[in-house]
């Protein structure tokens, strides 16, 4: 591919042209370019899209702004509508109406458009300086780009290593984690940059201009910037031998250059430099108090100069340092106002209020009202797509506003809030912790500590939860709703920390003393939760339905949702999971507190996984986690990680699996929390079933364990636990562990008596403590009722392994057979390995049958559900379409596919179209 030579840049250009060229092949991919400013990652980019138009891709050219930070999705949405024809033209789309819209159902729309516009034609995605992106294109990003792996779609990002957030740097690292291509730019070495003054110029610079260059630190731009002007104004002498330069310093150089440009002009400069590295004249304008026309000689000037290039509708610098270099250059005085000055003006065009607020927050100084005002407005504007950013928003408003002020504990209250949404906890209780050294009403100080004490005892703080609870609850002149809801906190960290008994205590005083019915509706939530931890599932629901009850009436919607997922939980537990299905789809259905979608994620997530739907199980645990992103919202991640962890597993999925436990265990606040126990069950899943010793996995175990024979909320919500800990400890020769966990199982099904899968696995536990095979025939038998196929195959091989002990080798038989059959039908491709291994070592020990194995690549590798999605995608259904087609999620299929393409070996649709019509030349395309 025919391009201009950049000097010190040929492997990256390489690398570039060779993915461009895929493209045009249909093969999409992620490039991810890193450098300081001026490297010259932008004209990378400028280069790369210039080979994609001539080869007929679509070209998606999208910028980050320091001043857009606070707009959610803002250049996404730029890139989208910027391609010639816009990939997003419907007006819902642009930056006023986006936040009308929930951030799952715009990245939703978002992967809808691209895929219409990718049947078409190719599309190459650039986000030049990301690092200025808010963090919902960051999360929008890493979700299209996980969507879309098997689309014609290329994303070339770009960014600056610093400013960076943790989101953004997250976001670049699972990238390159998942095969995108890195290109570190560093500056260009003495002799590149030698090679392009040369060039630049036609003779070869002498040593007093090297010299200069060298000034330049190996930054290509501020090579170009600076030799280009310095031609332009005479200051070099050019001859056949060499170049050398008129005596003069480069600050100086530059200070000349903007003197020499009109007042007028250099007003236009200034102001033009507090809007970023774009912006239109007309809102310049109205800063200045000009008439537009008055200012367009100014503009020209400016363009000639080659201060100002045109961007599109807009103008820009000719690069960030020139604008940096006359933002900087403004007195602190003057910038303030210009900032204020911009804030109204853009607040007076209608434009978004983040926009606005971001010049408010620049040109404010203490006790600024206005500024306070309009920084709480664009606060609640992006709180429900970005809590993070909210929060960000609301501390600065709390640092304008006079220490004295009434309304200002009630922002640090809101800011707090918003930043645990967030999972910034440390930051959160930081700010807490000053404002609780002031003087603050008693009331306003109770409420404080009781968002703390719930904050905390979600993320698994017990005791700091139980701190700030007792203390608040110690206070004189707190009015008793709130007295209630702390008790009910309380009684949640009692919880946490283990103590069922003295949760359930706390929850019955938080009963008497709310007047209100959802103070009481908490409490009864609590008790509900602390009765799962007993293992007493059906009063557990008795509580759970009248918290429901009782809460209807104050009409407490987000709490409301909150039990129906537990409900649904609940009902989960005792094998009622049409029951628990239909709460979890009304709880859909409702709108509620951000973060109760992720939760309910999590439960829909366990749900599919108990009913042996692995691929679904791992797609929607994966839109859970997306979710979590756009939120910014980490209490469930964990859970979220242990349940995807564990159907990868079975799955045989070893390495994804591994990735979302170190992804869980991250977002782990203390380790007696649920999300810690179920992270630490499955590492012993993930481990047990790539072989690994007894006596390692249950070192993953040792806190679950010690909870046993009182703690069972582990072992209640899925029959498997309590065996299966059984089994671990005596293949591990660990009998203390062994009997304990047998009489945890064992009292799990006396107190829930008549529950399937708890009756039958009280009698597995058993018979593998005794190592009675009879029991675990009889066990086996009893799953044959119970709604848990991975549950009722485990019981199978239990007793085979049993019954072949004692050489019942055709009984073993039947038994391994059905399990074989249930794993293969949940897509449990680890587990059905494991079964096929053992009837082969029957066949070749007795003489019985064995099973022909499915090999791991190929056709004959794909699976039911991989042939029916395959041979749909073969005839240019979108996958939303094949989604509807199948009634199955779009992550599901998305899912499906990656697989084919794995197991087929290739790397596009229409490498996949060609090995369908290959092996079905009938199909229908």
């Amino acid at each position: 591919m025919p391009h201009r030579s950049l000097h010190g840049r040929e492997t990256e250009v390489r690398r570039l042209s060779e993915s461009v060229m895929a493209l045009a092949a249909g093969h999409g991919c992620v490039i991810v370019v890193e450098g300081t400013a001026g490297l010259g990652k932008s004209r990378l980019v400028l280069e790369a899209v210039t080979w994609a138009r001539r080869l007929g891709i679509a070209v998606a050219p999208g910028v980050a702004d320091e001043l857009h930070r606070a707009s959610p999705l803002a250049p996404l949405l730029a890139a989208l509508r910027g391609c010639n024809p816009p990939i997003l033209g419907d007006a819902k789309f642009d930056r006023l109406h986006v936040l009308d819209y929930d951030a799952s159902w715009l990245i939703d729309q978002l992967e809808g458009a691209l895929r219409r516009t990718t049947v078409r034609q190719p599309v190459l995605i650039t986000l030049d300086d990301i690092q200025w992106a808010d963090s919902l294109t960051a999360v929008a990003v890493r979700s299209l780009t996980e969507r879309l792996a098997t689309s014609p779609v290329m994303w070339l990002l770009s960014r600056r290593p610093w400013p960076s957030t943790p989101t953004l740097d997250t976001l670049i690292s699972d990238l390159v984690a998942a095969r995108a291509i890195p290109l570190a730019l560093a500056p260009l070495p003495p002799a590149a940059v030698a090679g392009l003054a040369g060039d630049l110029l036609g003779a070869a610079p002498d040593e007093a201009l090297l010299g200069l260059l060298k000034k330049c630190a190996g930054n290509p731009s501020m090579v170009v910037d600076l030799l280009s002007t310095l031609a332009e104004h005479d200051e070099l002498i050019i001859d056949t031998a060499s170049t050398r330069l008129l005596p003069g310093s480069l600050d100086q150089r530059l200070r000349g250059w903007l003197t020499q440009v009109a007042p007028l002009t250099r007003q236009l400069l200034d102001v033009a430099s507090i809007f970023g590295r774009t912006f239109d004249v007309p809102t310049v304008a109205k800063v200045l108090h000009r008439e537009v026309a008055e200012l367009l000689p100014s503009v020209q000037e400016a363009l000639e100069a080659g201060l100002l290039v045109e961007a599109g509708a807009q103008f820009g610098f000719q690069h960030d340092l020139i604008r940096e270099a006359i933002y900087d250059a403004l007195p602190l005085g003057a910038r303030r106002d210009l900032h204020r000055d911009a804030a109204d003006v853009l607040l007076a065009a209608g434009r978004s209020i983040p926009e606005a607020a971001a010049h408010a927050l620049s040109g404010a100084e203490p006790g600024d009202a206005h500024a306070v005002a309009l920084l709480v407005r664009a606060s609640d504007e992006v709180a429900a797509a970005a809590p993070g950013t909210a929060g960000d928003l609301r501390l600065r408003a709390v640092d304008l506003m006079p220490y004295a002020d009434a309304g200002r504990p009630r922002r640090v209250m809101e800011a707090i809030g918003l930043l645990l949404r967030a999972g910034r906890s440390a930051e959160a209780l930081a700010v807490a912790e000053v404002t609780l050294q002031t003087d603050l009403p008693a009331e306003v100080e109770a409420r404080l500590r009781l968002r703390l004490a719930d904050s905390l005892g979600l993320a698994g703080y017990s005791a700091s939860a139980l701190h700030h609870a007792r203390t608040a609850l110690g206070l004189q002149g707190v009015d008793d709703s709130t007295r209630a809801m702390l008790f009910a906190a309380e009684s949640n960290a009692h919880l946490v920390a283990g103590d069922p008994g003295a949760a359930l205590r706390a929850g019955e005083k938080g009963i008497t003393t709310g007047r209100m019915p959802v103070r009481g509706g908490r409490a009864l939530l609590t008790m509900g939760a602390a009765e799962q931890v007993r293992g007493r599932l059906t009063r557990s629901l008795e509580l759970v339905d009248e918290a429901i009850e009782v809460m209807a009436s104050d009409g407490a919607e987000a709490r409301r949702l909150e039990t129906c997922w537990t409900r649904g939980r609940t009902l989960m537990a005792l094998d009622r999971f049409d029951e628990a299905e239909a709460a979890f789809d009304d709880a859909s259905r409702r709108v509620g507190e951000p973060g109760m979608d992720v939760f309910g994620c999590t439960c829909r997530a366990m749900l599919l996984l108990h009913r042996g739907e692995l691929d679904d199980a791992v797609a929607e645990g994966n839109a859970g986690l997306i979710r979590a992103e756009e939120l910014e919202s980490w209490t469930y991640v964990p859970e979220l990680c242990a349940v995807v962890a564990e159907a990868n597993a079975y799955r045989g999925e070893f390495g994804p699996a591994r990735r979302q436990l170190r992804r869980g265990i991250s977002a782990v606040g203390e380790p007696r929390s649920v999300g810690a126990q179920r992270l630490a069950w499955a590492t012993a899943v993930v481990d047990e079933t790539v072989g690994e010793d007894p006596s390692l996995v249950l070192e993953h175990l040792a806190s679950l364990y010690e909870q046993l024979p009182d703690g069972l909320q582990v072992l209640a919500f899925d029959p498997m636990v309590g065996p299966r800990l059984v089994g671990l400890a005596k293949r591990a020769d660990d009998a203390e562990r062994a009997g304990i966990a047998a009489e945890a199982t064992d009292s799990l099904s006396r107190v829930n008596h008549g529950v399937i899968s708890l009756d039958a696995a009280g009698m597995q536990a058993g018979g593998l403590l005794d190592g009675d095979v009879d029991r675990l025939v009889a066990a086996a038998r009893a799953f044959e009722a119970s709604p848990r196929p991975l549950a009722r195959a485990r019981a199978d091989e239990d007793a085979a392994r049993g019954l072949l002990q004692q050489s019942r080798r055709a009984e073993a038989v039947e038994h391994l057979e059905p399990a074989l059959a249930e794993y293969e039908r949940a897509g449990a491709v680890a587990l059905a390995r494991r079964v096929r291994e053992r009837l082969a070592d029957v066949a070749r020990s007795g003489g019985e049958r064995s099973t022909v194995r499915r090999p791991a690549f190929g056709w004959a590798s794909m699976t039911a559900a991989e042939l029916r999605v395959a041979r749909l995608a073969a005839t240019g259904l979108t996958n939303r379409a094949i989604a509807d087609e199948l009634d199955l999620s779009p992550h599901t299929v998305e899912s499906h596919l990656r697989h084919a393409f794995h197991k087929l070996d290739v790397r596009s649709r229409v490498e996949l179209t060609r090995v369908v019509l290959t092996r079905e030349p009938t199909i229908d395309v």
